[in-house]
């Protein structure tokens, strides 16, 4: 009789943990994403401007000749991640400045293009949400969290903030 009680409580335990929000949020896996504001539904895009730099901000969700809308998400080997551009040659990543705002550049290697991407969502039919965060493979301080901020020109900011709420949404590109 109190195996069988031990065996239901548990199976009970289980049922729940899977309809439960996750406790921390997972690294996402290597691939190509379009990130989308939650607050609206525009993406993270960067205009094509002639050469592998520019400003990074919110708009469309469509690659076009002049705008793209797909990341791809790398783990380096020191554990960090890359965001950058598929098939940009030279490669050009997600940027942090020292104005905590959000560029495309050509230099990959340095401690500004080094972030974390984490993705989860509050259970079955909720939205998938994802995380970006400029984490230094140095070990320096994170200048925070890649953030959806109206008052920002562009919307984008990279700033200390609380774990909640979240500001993006994460598609796998070959699923849109």
């Amino acid at each position: 009789m109190r195996s069988r009680v031990i065996a239901v409580t548990a199976a009970a335990v289980a049922a729940t943990a899977v309809l439960a929000p996750p406790a921390h949020a997972a690294p996402l896996v290597d691939g190509v994403y379009r990130f989308a504001a939650l607050r609206d539904g525009a993406c993270l895009v960067w205009p094509k401007s002639g050469g592998h730099v520019g400003t990074v901000s919110v708009g469309a969700c469509a690659d076009t000749a002049s705008t793209s809308a797909n990341w791809r998400v790398r783990q380096r080997p020191d554990g960090t991640m890359e965001v950058s551009l598929p098939g940009s040659n030279p490669p050009a990543c997600l940027r942090v400045t020292d104005y905590r705002k959000v560029v495309v550049g050509d230099h990959c290697a340095d401690r500004y293009a080094e972030w974390t991407v984490s993705y989860g969502s509050a259970g079955p039919g909720s939205v998938v949400w994802a995380d970006i965060e400029h984490t230094p493979g140095d070990r320096s301080d994170s200048w925070g969290r890649l953030v959806d901020s109206a008052e920002v020109t562009g919307r984008l900011v990279v700033r200390p903030v609380p774990v909640e709420p979240h500001y993006w949404a994460v598609h796998p590109v070959d699923q849109l």
